[in-house]
């Protein structure tokens, strides 16, 4: 079988059509093509589909570069739970992904707060890191925690996360969404690093406060501190480090909960504070919303979908 029959070169010029005659068909082959492709309807591109949380969490911690503490590797920041081999270090969170628009609103905030804090002497001026990006500018997660700084055993964590998961599945909490009230500066326990944080309002069916009473009485069941629970000793804007190990009644800690967006080493100018009140009106709007729990074991990020979430998951 001939599948291309290819013509000698004497067949060749006796054939074919003249050059000028086929120039002017080819041309007009071009056009009826160029119209056509004009005819047609213009599609713009659409934009990729978000990405699962499932897929943040595979890429939540970062890869160690030390087997020592070295601040210098942290702007300044010092571990504050010693690496021990056989202890995981545990916290029990909700994540949020500011889209593009909220995230430029939330850069505002913190170089106005940095403006904020400089004083008259350039040498006191504060520095604040921000928590939106990495050193690469990649966008980071934010959080809001629902437990103290928890240490784990490792025959702990298979129990531990099944407890968290019990208390989840019987309490029937569905995705939520809450809003920034305010922007304030809080310390951790011992007034090493300050945060600059949007405080949380309270959502309609008290889910933030549901979920911390869940984590804290798993935190009690293992013997481990509470986030919290001694909320009432704390001095304004302060937050301390949890101590009890003994289960005490749910109260409302509404005002408690936060997300931070920068931190500083060096505690923020009074007059910085004042911060607060020139830009509550830029916090309207904003709407943090939540679809599951993350549980973060050492190196490893655990997700449990709320409600309808888990249902569609199964």
């Amino acid at each position: 079988m001939v599948l291309v029959d290819y013509s000698d070169s004497s067949s060749e010029s006796d054939n074919q059509e003249p050059a000028d005659k086929k120039k002017t068909n080819q041309q007009a082959r071009r056009k009826r093509k160029a119209d056509h492709i004009d005819d047609e309807p213009v599609h713009t591109a659409k934009p990729p589909p978000p990405l699962p949380a499932s897929f943040h969490s595979l890429y939540a911690t970062n890869a160690r570069t030390s087997t020592t503490d070295d601040p210098s590797l942290h702007a300044g920041r010092t571990r504050q739970v010693p690496h021990v081999v056989g202890n995981w270090p545990t916290h029990i969170y909700l994540e949020w992904y500011p889209p593009q628009s909220e995230l430029a609103l939330l850069d505002t905030l913190i170089r106005k707060s940095s403006r904020a804090t400089t004083t008259a002497k350039e040498t006191s001026k504060v520095h604040i890191h921000g928590f939106l990006r990495s050193d690469l500018g990649a966008q980071l997660p934010l959080h809001t925690s629902l437990s103290a700084p928890l240490i784990l055993k490792t025959e702990q964590k298979e129990s531990f996360q099944a407890s968290i998961q019990a208390g989840l599945e019987s309490s029937h909490i569905k995705p939520f969404t809450v809003r920034p009230t305010r922007l304030d500066w809080v310390a951790n326990y011992d007034r090493s690093r300050f945060f600059l944080v949007l405080r949380l309002s309270k959502p309609e069916d008290d889910e933030l406060n549901k979920l911390l009473s869940i984590c804290n009485a798993t935190a009690v069941r293992f013997g481990l501190s509470q986030l919290y629970d001694d909320i009432a000793e704390t001095g304004p804007g302060g937050l301390v480090q949890p101590r009890s190990k003994t289960p005490v009644s749910v109260t409302d800690n509404s005002d408690a909960f936060h997300i931070s967006i920068a931190w500083t080493l060096q505690n923020p100018e009074d007059r910085a504070r004042k911060l607060v009140g020139l830009v509550d009106d830029q916090l309207h709007g904003l709407k943090v919303s939540f679809s599951l729990l993350k549980i973060k074991m050492g190196n490893t990020v655990v997700d449990l979908p709320f409600g309808q979430n888990r249902e569609a998951g199964k």
